[in-house]
């Protein structure tokens, strides 16, 4: 039957299922019209903004020039993606780096999309978010995909969409350069991190800040007591910084250790020399069959 649900497309597609953090402060709006019809503009935080000569929260200041920070934003890499086969994480900083009059754009890879797929904690996510009888992670006592579609009578275009769902995050392993302090930046600098924090997963996402999950296929078959669906988990973070992250990780000089020094470039080239942030859009689809139950 997992076959056959490509015979039943949903036109247009349909949100069935909603996550967002619950500590954004949303003040800018930025759509995606292609793979969520209909729905209103995602909102995000301070992390999206991005402009000129803004004075940073505490004076943090690691170079005056685009030519001084972007080397310093760079070694970001070798810290925290120093395990990254597949060039992604290299990917995201060349189009964040690459103009000065670039607005606001989606970062997708084919690479980052397989990545995310294999993180235990979007399988989880992904499963817990239909909470099926037949699966293995669910999301006991809550009102997800599957209950929301019994309560409509298995009739997908009546569903009234959870959208409590918790964000997943991508932050697996540690980042030991910061643990260690100012005294091994040696080793920081040559990448003394490990899981996510050496794939490149937490340096190009870290915590997720919205999910829509979009039914795009769905049949239910009366007679077999089932139904198949087919699911686009669509997983969208900033690939930029805040005030806060700066607070939190920025570097009060030079002679930090080289991931607060690359933070704080990375900020200053955002918030006082205009290089507008991305979206990093990460796409995972499965198809389930399930008992109608």
């Amino acid at each position: 039957m997992a076959l056959e649900c490509r015979q039943y497309p949903i036109i247009p597609p349909k949100v069935v299922a909603i996550a967002t953090d619950p500590v954004i402060n949303p003040v800018t709006s930025f759509p995606d019209p292609v793979n969520l019809p209909g729905e209103l503009p995602i909102k995000y935080g301070q992390d999206l903004t991005s402009g000129y000569r803004r004075p940073a929260p505490g004076k943090q200041d690691v170079g005056a020039t685009p030519e001084v920070l972007k080397p310093k934003m760079r070694k970001l890499l070798a810290i925290f993606a120093a395990g990254d086969r597949t060039g992604m994480a290299a990917r995201l900083f060349d189009a964040f780096l690459t103009d000065t009059c670039r607005m606001v754009t989606y970062f997708d890879d084919p690479d980052l999309n397989a990545a995310v797929a294999q993180h235990e904690n979007i399988k989880f996510f992904c499963d817990a978010a239909l909470s099926a009888p037949n699966l293995a992670r669910k999301s006991s006592g809550a009102i997800r995909i599957h209950q929301a579609l019994k309560d409509a009578g298995w009739d997908i275009t009546k569903i009234v969409v959870p959208k409590d769902l918790g964000v997943p995050a991508l932050h697996q392993g540690n980042a030991l350069c910061d643990l260690l302090g100012k005294d091994y930046k040696v080793n920081c600098a040559r990448g003394f991190s490990v899981g996510d924090f050496n794939n490149g997963l937490g340096l190009m996402i870290n915590g997720v800040q919205h999910v829509y999950v979009v039914a795009t296929h769905y049949h239910y078959d009366q007679a077999a007591n089932q139904y198949c669906i087919t699911l686009k988990y669509f997983f969208y973070d900033v690939f930029g910084l805040d005030d806060e992250d700066l607070r939190r990780f920025g570097a009060d000089s030079d002679y930090s250790i080289p991931s607060a020094v690359g933070i704080t470039a990375w900020w200053q080239l955002q918030h006082q020399h205009g290089y507008a942030p991305l979206v990093t859009r990460a796409m995972v689809e499965k198809t389930y069959v399930v008992p109608a139950q």
